[in-house]
């Protein structure tokens, strides 16, 4: 072990191994956390003993994590679920590993209670970099709550590796994996640009560029083709059923919030025939920025082919 990591250890508090980021937790003896499990794979040891190395991710990183005697619990857990782990950093020839020294499944109720966006699986990105420019967005949010929503709309559940993986279109623009993330942090990058919203208007301008796509999720798959669904139903019509759950919740905290985010995400774009026209300056931005988004990947990838 090195000095400065010893010095990472000495100065790293108990607090701070609590649900750290899992790029952290190399500055602790022991961390505890919940974390998406995304893989395990069973190994035979020397003495012929069985053994398991589950693999967990978060938007940070993903790390392998090593379980002794705990084959017949491992077996029953359910991958990309949410699990509670207690582990420890040990040392063998000079080699640094992980190993768990509490898991459990963790029941819906309490999983809720725990989620962040940090709990999104970076294992699923094709581009880890914009997972740090997402996380950077929603930790400037001011309203716990409107975080939270974010939180119930992408974490646990395939909603979230959808969006993570799925393109903003199949010949238009950001059409390759990864592209419906990569042009939602563009539309809320560009609508914040102009730093027009302040306070709890700002919180909402991003929650709504971030997701006004999110319907995408379930017509678009990560190869770049429609779904079932997708032949059926345009993914605007999907937007308030994903979001469901996560309205319910924000009804309860933040009604006027609620009302205003549901007005953005389904009010008409000018011209439209039908629908309720915008009436707050966040719609008609959000609109102006999906377009400019949109118009300018299309046209710089356009040009890239034509070079």
């Amino acid at each position: 072990m090195t000095n400065l990591h010893n010095t990472q250890l000495m100065t790293a508090t108990v607090e701070q191994s609590i649900q750290p980021l899992l790029t952290e937790v190399s500055s602790f003896k022991r961390f505890k956390g919940a974390y998406n499990l995304v893989d395990s794979t069973e190994r035979i040891d020397k003495s012929g003993k069985a053994y398991w190395i589950i693999k967990l991710s978060d938007i940070s990183t993903s790390i392998n994590v090593y379980c002794f005697n705990m084959n017949e619990f491992i077996e029953q857990l359910t991958l990309n679920s949410i699990v509670h782990i207690e582990a420890t950093l040990k040392y063998v020839d000079g080699h640094q590993y992980v190993r768990c020294a509490f898991l459990q499944t963790l029941p819906t109720n309490v999983s809720n209670q725990l989620l962040s966006i940090n709990l999104l699986p970076s294992c699923y990105c094709p581009a880890p970099e914009m997972l740090l420019e997402l996380k950077t967005l929603v930790d400037s949010l001011s309203s716990r709550h409107l975080s939270r929503f974010i939180s119930d709309v992408l974490v646990g559940s395939d909603i979230g590796i959808n969006y993570l993986q799925c393109p903003a279109s199949l010949r238009h623009h950001h059409n390759f994996t990864g592209g419906l993330l990569a042009h939602s942090i563009d539309v809320a990058n560009k609508l914040l640009r102009e730093n027009q919203f302040k306070g709890v208007e700002r919180d909402i301008a991003i929650i709504a560029a971030l997701i006004h796509d999110i319907g995408k999720t379930k017509t678009l798959s990560s190869d770049g083709q429609r779904t079932h669904l997708g032949n059926l139903v345009d993914h605007d019509e999907l937007t308030l059923e994903i979001c469901a759950k996560a309205f319910a919740r924000l009804d309860k905290f933040e009604p006027k919030s609620a009302l205003l985010l549901r007005h953005i995400l389904t009010c008409a774009s000018p011209g439209s025939r039908y629908g309720y026209e915008a009436i707050t300056p966040i719609a008609s931005k959000l609109q102006i920025a999906d377009k400019a988004s949109a118009s300018t990947h299309f046209a710089s990838s356009t040009l890239a082919q034509i070079a």
